[in-house]
């Protein structure tokens, strides 16, 4: 296996209930990082790498996955997105209409 070209973080943060931030973790995160990981085992592309992360700092349009070195994130990313993120991660276009900017990485609670 070679070093991968691209690295995928999806957010898996669970914070208490109470906190008044929200968390990637209850809104799907894991299910995502799941997903992920065997839509990139069906299509075997070891280019990729799907790793499980912290919070990614854009709590409010959560799940949150990132990708390296592309420097696109996706907000409220679901099951049914996975497929065309990983056309993207095999160089495709980003997934336009999950991309998130600069201002939802600015907690407003």
């Amino acid at each position: 296996m070679s070093k991968p070209s691209k690295f995928v973080f999806v957010c898996i943060n669970e914070r208490d209930p109470e906190h008044p931030r929200p968390s990637c973790y209850p809104l799907g995160g894991a299910d995502i990082f799941n997903a992920l990981r065997e839509e990139q085992g069906r299509r075997r592309n070891d280019d990729v790498k799907v790793v499980a992360a912290l919070c990614l700092e854009a709590c409010r349009v959560g799940p949150v996955v990132g990708v390296y070195p592309d420097d696109v994130y996706y907000g409220g990313v679901t099951e049914a997105d996975v497929p065309g993120i990983m056309d993207h991660l095999e160089g495709g276009d980003p997934v336009n209409f999950l991309q998130i900017g600069e201002d939802d990485f600015r907690y407003k609670g």
